[in-house]
């Protein structure tokens, strides 16, 4: 079981654990006693008490290189696997950013409209595949464009009328 931890990890870092850990079992310590092999320097818990189990594992230099290597190395390997999808999400986030405005010459081509029309400011399916034509909006665009207008001009109008009728009251 020692052996294919150590393979998994050798394929995984392209390091052995010889390299990572400074002892490792071999096959000629598999026969007889177990042997208890030197490590490096533990650190104490507060109580007094070693490693085994009650104070914290403090890793060596080499240990702390190969970890840091393993890092990389899986950071490379996540940005090359989701490179594409990063990009994607970069795009959404600048295109979400540009939305808000129209170009001023699309909106003085609809404003023109809306002035012409005033009284009835709802385009027919004609009137509206026109302005896609002379605006280069889609027609999404154009509708909503209009919905927001309806609503930013008549919510004026509908408070300056009340504001008339109630001084009309008053006088």
């Amino acid at each position: 079981a020692c052996r294919e931890i150590e393979q998994s990890l050798q394929d995984l870092t392209g390091a052995s654990l010889e390299e990572g850990m400074g002892a490792t079992m071999s096959e000629d310590e598999d026969e007889g006693p177990p042997m208890i092999m030197e490590a490096a320097p533990m650190d104490m818990s507060s109580n007094g008490h070693d490693m085994m189990g009650f104070g914290p594992l403090v890793p060596t230099d080499t240990e702390r290189s190969l970890m840091e290597r393993v890092r990389q190395e899986l950071k490379i390997e996540l940005k090359q696997g989701f490179k594409s999808r990063i990009g994607d999400v970069r795009e959404e986030i600048l295109r979400k950013r540009r939305a808000g405005k129209l170009p001023g010459d699309t909106t003085t081509i609809l404003k023109q409209w809306w002035q012409e029309h005033a009284k009835w400011p709802y385009p027919t399916e004609d009137d509206k595949a026109k302005l896609v034509e002379e605006t280069g909006l889609q027609l999404k665009q154009i509708n909503n464009w209009f919905i927001n207008q309806r609503k930013r001009n008549w919510h004026n109008n509908s408070q300056t009328s009340t504001l008339k009728s109630k001084r009309k009251r008053c006088s």
